[in-house]
């Protein structure tokens, strides 16, 4: 009898796991924008919300999808620290994420790294109070109190966090940075040059295993 059961305990130790799981996300993160020339920029916070797919193969590699709303855009002061501009943006986004997990036991750190492509929704902004009454001065090519043009934007999103296991329950968070690769306004069509999406933060995701 001990023989078989030896075998049995080895078999199940040894065994490749693979998983499937279907999830709900949420998260927040701080967003700004890279402009050239430099612009002073404040973080703009937004939330986001969504629906996540993964699968692992062996509990070490791991791939993840995720469909969000986000709310996103930056802050600016110019013309002295009293003249405040906000531009917020809401997208519907898409993810792709290889995700390492280490170990087995109920806790199992993890690193993240993939692409996201972000349609654009909506979006609004904030101008100064004097901008419409002739004490506020803007270039013709500026793009403050202009509509953006709906450009999709894409990038690399990173994340370190860890998973949390509680049999087919799975909670997963991570802190997150977001790093755009290409412009919110095309060049050429304001003075800014450059426009990229930047941002920092965490989220949280319970997977349900199918």
């Amino acid at each position: 009898m001990a023989g078989p059961q030896v075998l049995c305990s080895q078999t199940d130790s040894s065994a490749v796991v693979s998983r499937l799981q279907v999830g709900v996300t949420g998260g927040y993160m701080l967003h700004e924008v890279d402009f050239t020339p430099s612009v002073n920029v404040q973080t703009l916070p937004g939330r986001s919300y969504g629906l996540a797919l993964r699968y692992f193969d062996k509990q070490l590699v791991g791939f993840q999808a995720e469909v969000n709303y986000v709310e996103a855009g930056w802050e600016e002061t110019y013309g002295g620290e009293s003249t405040r501009y906000e531009r917020r943006t809401r997208y519907a986004e898409l993810q792709l994420l290889t995700q390492f997990s280490i170990g087995r036991g109920l806790v199992q750190p993890l690193i993240q790294l993939g692409p996201y492509v972000s349609v654009p929704l909506s979006e609004e902004e904030l101008l100064p109070a004097d901008f419409n009454t002739g004490t506020n001065t803007e270039p013709d090519n500026s793009y403050r109190g202009r509509p953006l043009p709906g450009r999709i934007n894409y990038g690399l999103r990173a994340g370190v966090g860890l998973n949390v296991e509680l049999g087919p329950v799975t909670l997963q968070v991570d802190g997150r940075y977001l790093q755009g690769f290409s412009n919110l306004i095309k060049p050429g069509e304001s003075q800014a040059s450059t426009s990229i999406r930047q941002g920092y933060g965490g989220q949280a995701a319970l997977f349900f295993a199918l």
